[in-house]
């Protein structure tokens, strides 16, 4: 049912993300930051019937792993960071606002280089760099 390559999901994940953006932007007109976390989860609970449905056989939580607390404090930050991030949109322009947020793989770059392991390479640096260069850009 669904493609198994990985730059498809990225893809749609740009796409409906971009989408994200421009549409919390235009519920800010009348919507508050603080109050388009509370109607935009009204969004989220809306499809939940939907994914669990879809992908409820997935579902096999490992309580003894600790997995699954991770998955909830990934919602809970997540949570978290719609909330900045609509407050942020409600205040300021979309195209800053999307562009510097979407730097955020600078993070999980640094997390998992330092608390995974995971290597850099001279491409991973170089466009981590850039997307550094491009808050600083944006942010003025």
């Amino acid at each position: 049912m669904f493609v198994a390559n990985w730059l498809f999901y990225s893809m749609l994940s740009l796409v409906t993300w971009g989408l994200w953006g421009f549409l919390g932007k235009v519920a800010s007109r009348s919507i508050s930051g603080e109050g388009l976390v509370l109607v935009s989860s009204l969004g989220w609970a809306a499809t939940f019937p939907i994914l669990f449905t879809v992908f409820r056989t997935h579902w096999r939580p490992s309580l003894g792993s600790g997995d699954l607390l991770w998955g909830i404090l990934a919602g809970a930050v997540g949570s978290l960071g719609m909330l900045f991030f609509y407050v942020a949109l409600a205040r300021g322009e979309a195209s800053r606002v999307v562009a510097i947020t979407a730097a955020y793989p600078l993070i999980t770059a640094l997390c998992a280089f330092f608390l995974l392991g995971e290597p850099f390479s001279v491409q991973k640096v170089v466009g981590l760099a850039f997307a550094l260069i491009g808050i600083a850009i944006l942010s003025q």
